[in-house]
């Protein structure tokens, strides 16, 4: 389950003398700051942009594979106290869109949580696409649609204190995340973390009995941007 899940910079505020600054909330955690771009030990780029998509301006993370190839945008929406998943655009190799992945939510992430809860995500994915023509046949390519259910958990699971890059992030914000009714067994799932204007910053696989597989850590490496 690729994500590409994003945090707000917050206003910086002095602290009186003895009074430690609040962590971040998850909704915090979960926005996005365009202009930030960064790669990761496995030759990703990752880069946070402001788009329009279904006909709404939003924050989205792009994904950028084997030399700035772009292959995927996700977009997301904090209102009403939720975050909500509003969908993914795929690309072909030249750039033109392959596919639109339209989320619709039941019920989404809230902006507020506490270590230890956990919600479940459950929205419809509608996608439409083309058909290429085979190579040699003629005629334009058609659209298919196509829609699903999709449900996963993720639990909150507290903040930690990473350095990534050669920068520090000192309340990063880290979540379980296990697929709901779909092909994963057992306790297999992910952990991932979050930072604010950053975004999605490391990625670990979880076995089928929920153990940390360390060689498959996806994590920033190094910052290219950051505004």
């Amino acid at each position: 389950m690729k994500t590409a899940w994003c945090a707000i910079v917050a206003a910086g505020i002095l602290a009186a003398p003895g009074v430690q600054a609040a962590p971040p909330t998850v909704g915090e955690c979960m926005a996005l700051t365009p202009g930030i771009k960064f790669s990761k030990n496995n030759g990703d780029v990752q880069a946070n942009v402001e788009a329009t998509f279904a006909g709404r301006r939003l924050h989205g993370t792009q994904l950028l594979i084997d030399d700035d190839v772009l292959l995927a945008t996700y977009y997301q929406d904090i209102r009403d106290g939720q975050v909500q998943l509003a969908g993914m655009t795929y690309y072909n190799q030249d750039g033109t869109v392959r596919s639109n992945n339209v989320y619709t939510p039941h019920t989404s992430i809230p902006v507020k949580m506490r270590p230890g809860q956990q919600v479940r995500v459950r929205f419809t994915d509608t996608e439409t696409g083309s058909d290429q023509a085979s190579p040699g046949q003629s005629g334009k390519n058609t659209a298919t649609i196509r829609s699903d259910e999709r449900e996963f958990s993720m639990t909150f699971l507290g903040w930690e204190r990473l350095e990534l890059g050669g920068r520090r992030f000192p309340d990063a914000c880290k979540f379980e995340l296990h697929d709901v009714g779909g092909k994963s067994k057992g306790r297999s799932g992910d952990h991932v973390w979050y930072a604010q204007g950053f975004g999605l910053i490391m990625t670990d696989k979880l076995d089928v009995d929920g153990k940390v597989l360390p060689a498959q850590r996806i994590a920033l490496q190094k910052i290219i941007s950051a505004p």
